[in-house]
C-alpha cells in the first residue's frame, strides 16, 4: 500500500520523488539574505523563526552580507543551519556572483533590511525565484540615517511591485513605507514573536539587588546597542532631569558596546551626574531575568520597528516608558507611557510617572500588557503565519 508523508500544504507545490513505498515530498527550500547578523531585533527574529521552523518541511540556509555575529554562531552552532558570508564590502561583483550561486536551488529567497532586499530583488529577476522582503526600520529621515540607506529604502519603493509578498513587523511600520510608495498590494503584517515561556513575569528587583551590591530602590533597565538610533543622548538628559525630582534609582544598560570601553557613553554619563547610579553590563546571557526584575523598562529611540526588548519587557510583567517611534506605541498602549521622541523632559516626566505607580496600578498594568503579548506576539503564532505564506506563495500564479 502507497504511503504518502503527512504534510500541511498542497501537494501540487512540489516535485514528488516515488519510491517502491513511499511517495517523498521535496522540501521547499528558503535562503534568507540579511544584511547584519549581530545582536539586533531582526536578527533575532530571524533566530527565533529559524529555531521553530518544522525542519522536516523546511530547507533553510542563510547569507549574511557582512559579518559572522553573535546570531549567526547561534544558527550555525545550535540551530546546526549553514551560514553564508558574502561580504559586499570587500569585492560587490564576487559577493554577488556568490550570492547567486547559493541561491540557484532556493525556491524562496527571503530578505530582511534594506540593503538585502536589494539584494534579494536582483537575484530573485536573473534566478527567476520567489521573493519575500522583510522591514523592520520606520524612521527614514536624513538627520538619523546615512543617505545611502535612505536611498536604498526608497529605490526598494519603486521596485516593490514585482514583489511577492512584502512583510512589516507592525502596523506602523507598514503605513510609513506605504507612504513613500511601497505597494500595499501584497504588503502584509508579521510581528516580531517571542517565547512567552521564557519571558515572564518573576520576583521583581531582588535579582539586581542580589548580584550588584545595591540596596532595595528602583530599578530603571534600557537595552539596545551602540547606536545613534537609539539615541543614548536623549535617554541621559532624560535622567538628569529626573535626578533634580528624585534620587532613588538605579540605571541599568544593556547591549553591544554598552559597556566601560565606550569613552562617549561614559562621557554623557559624567556629564548627567550618573555615575553613582549607573551600571553597564554590555552584552548578557540573563535578558530574561533582567526583564522581570526590573521596575520599569525605558526604551529612548529615535527610529525604531517593532522592538524585541518592548516586547520581552512586557511579556517580563515590566512596566515600560517609551518614545514614540515605530510601533512601540502600539505595543505599549495604556499599559504604560509613551511620550514624544527627542524630548528629554517628556521622557524624565513619563519614568517618573512610571516610578509613581500604586501597586495595584502597576499589577494591572503589567497584567494588560502581558495579556497583550500572548494574544498576540508568541512565537509559535508568527512562526505559523510564515509557514502559511511560503506555499501560498509557491502556488501564486506569475503576475
Amino acid at each position: 500500500m502507497q504511503k504518502r508523508l503527512q504534510t500541511n500544504y498542497v501537494p501540487s507545490t512540489y516535485k514528488e520523488y516515488k519510491s517502491k513505498d513511499e511517495t517523498i515530498q521535496k522540501k521547499i527550500k528558503i535562503t534568507h539574505i540579511i544584511t547584519t547578523i549581530g545582536l539586533g531585533g531582526a536578527e533575532a527574529m530571524l533566530y527565533r523563526l529559524l529555531q521553530h521552523m518544522d525542519r522536516d518541511d523546511y530547507e533553510v540556509e542563510v547569507i549574511c552580507l557582512t559579518e559572522m555575529g553573535s546570531y549567526g554562531e547561534l544558527i550555525e552552532q545550535q540551530l546546526n543551519i549553514k551560514v553564508s558570508i558574502c561580504d559586499m564590502r570587500s569585492n560587490r561583483v564576487s559577493a554577488l556572483l556568490h550570492c547567486y550561486r547559493l541561491c540557484r536551488d532556493s525556491d524562496i529567497i527571503q530578505t530582511w533590511m534594506y540593503h538585502a532586499n536589494l539584494l534579494g530583488y536582483i537575484l530573485a529577476i536573473l534566478l527567476k525565484k520567489k521573493l519575500i522582503w522583510g522591514i523592520h526600520h520606520s524612521n527614514l529621515s536624513k538627520q538619523d540615517n546615512k543617505r545611502r540607506t535612505i536611498f536604498i529604502a526608497k529605490l526598494c519603493a519603486r521596485l516593490s511591485k514585482r514583489v511577492d509578498a512584502i512583510i512589516s513587523c507592525g502596523p506602523k511600520v507598514k503605513e510609513i513605507h506605504e507612504a513613500i510608495g511601497y505597494s500595499s498590494k501584497k504588503h502584509r503584517v508579521i510581528v516580531n514573536g517571542i517565547n512567552t515561556d521564557l519571558y515572564k513575569p518573576s520576583m521583581k528587583r531582588q535579582y539586581f539587588v542580589e548580584r550588584f551590591d545595591i540596596i532595595n530602590q528602583p530599578i530603571l533597565l534600557h537595552v539596545g546597542r551602540w547606536d545613534p538610533l537609539k539615541d543614548y543622548a536623549n535617554l541621559m538628559a532624560s535622567l538628569n532631569h529626573l535626578r533634580q525630582q528624585r534620587q532613588d534609582f538605579y540605571l541599568f544598560l544593556v547591549g553591544y558596546e554598552i559597556d566601560h570601553s565606550n569613552r562617549e557613553l561614559l562621557q554623557m554619563i559624567k556629564d548627567a551626574h550618573l555615575e553613582q547610579v549607573t551600571f553597564l553590563l554590555g552584552s548578557r546571557e540573563d535578558m530574561p531575568q533582567l526583564m522581570a526584575a526590573a521596575d520599569v523598562f525605558v526604551l529612548s529611540s529615535v527610529g525604531e520597528g517593532l522592538p524585541n526588548v518592548l516586547v520581552e519587557a512586557l511579556a517580563s510583567g515590566t512596566c515600560c516608558v517609551t518614545t514614540n517611534v515605530g510601533d512601540c506605541a502600539y505595543l505599549v498602549g495604556n499599559s504604560g507611557e509613551v511620550v514624544a521622541a527627542k524630548d528629554a523632559e517628556a521622557l524624565a516626566s513619563g519614568i517618573n510617572t512610571a516610578l509613581n505607580y500604586s501597586s495595584q496600578q502597576y499589577a494591572q498594568k503589567a497584567s494588560l500588557g502581558r495579556e497583550h503579548v500572548l494574544a498576540n506576539f508568541q512565537i509559535q503564532q508568527v512562526v505559523a503565519q510564515y509557514q502559511s505564506l511560503y506555499p501560498a506563495i509557491l502556488n501564486e500564479s506569475p503576475s
